[in-house]
């Protein structure tokens, strides 16, 4: 006799309850005690002083691990504090007109990873297909593809896999299970994999008192070429992309050229 569609749907629950008390993921998040912050001291450039101001939320202070990790932002190499106040000094330098002092007030800087839901699977190349319109119709996805991801990493960004229609961390029944207070509710927004993301107001005073700001936002997602489990060049990519993509904005706000 089938089963009824109440006592299957609760069937699938408690299956994807044990499953998940099986795995790690399920456990919560696991904190960690980082080592204390670097973030760079005010520096001069050309005349103007640059400071960056951490006013991130006290939870995003507080990293942890698990099938979703928030990392301490030391763990990317270069410290991603020292990219960021690098590529601020290297905007300031190229602005015609100096500002006396520039505070980078950052609101949030978080260098995250999830692990993904999708099953992973080597690919052995394209299906040989006979009709050779379809074959040519391969060919110009696949240079779309590829074109869409140079252009991503030369200007910064990052562009979306092929196909793929992820959005979101991975692991999306630990977030279903999760308390409301769980600090991975708040990573929602960040891709599947390793992504690092900033908000931030750069603020700019002038000689006679004119004042500037310019806001910035940027998620980007670091690419793993190594084929495996490691992700620590993931995650300086990520980090890189997101400094990078900070400063063009930061440009474009002051009348820059963001390319250059």
């Amino acid at each position: 006799m089938p089963e009824r569609g109440g006592t299957a749907m609760w069937r699938a629950i408690w299956t994807g309850l044990a499953v998940c008390a099986v795995g790690a993921g399920c456990a919560g998040p696991q904190f960690y005690t980082p080592p204390p912050e670097q973030v760079p001291p005010p520096a001069s450039v050309g005349g103007a002083t640059v400071q960056i101001v951490d006013q991130r939320p006290e939870w995003e202070k507080k990293p942890f691990t698990g099938a979703v990790c928030l990392y301490h932002l030391g763990k990317a190499h270069p410290d991603a504090w020292a990219q960021l106040a690098e590529e601020a000094g290297a905007v300031v330098a190229a602005m015609p007109e100096k500002p006396e002092r520039v505070e980078v007030v950052v609101t949030s800087f978080r260098l995250v990873r999830s692990v993904e839901n999708t099953a992973k699977f080597r690919d052995f190349g394209p299906v040989p297909v006979a009709n050779p319109s379809a074959r040519t119709q391969q060919m110009v996805r696949a240079n779309g593809d590829q074109r869409e991801q140079t252009l991503a990493r030369v200007n910064g960004g990052d562009a979306p896999a092929p196909y793929s229609s992820i959005s979101g961390p991975g692991n999306r029944v630990e977030m279903a299970l999760s308390g409301p207070d769980d600090p991975r509710r708040l990573l929602q927004d960040h891709p599947a994999g390793a992504s690092c993301a900033i908000r931030a107001t750069v603020r700019l005073v002038f000689p006679g008192g004119r004042e500037q700001a310019v806001d910035v936002k940027t998620v980007n997602r670091g690419t793993n070429d190594t084929g495996t489990a490691y992700m620590g060049e993931a995650m300086d990519a990520a980090a890189r992309a997101a400094v990078i993509q900070f400063g063009r904005q930061f440009r474009s706000g002051v009348g820059l050229d963001p390319d250059r």
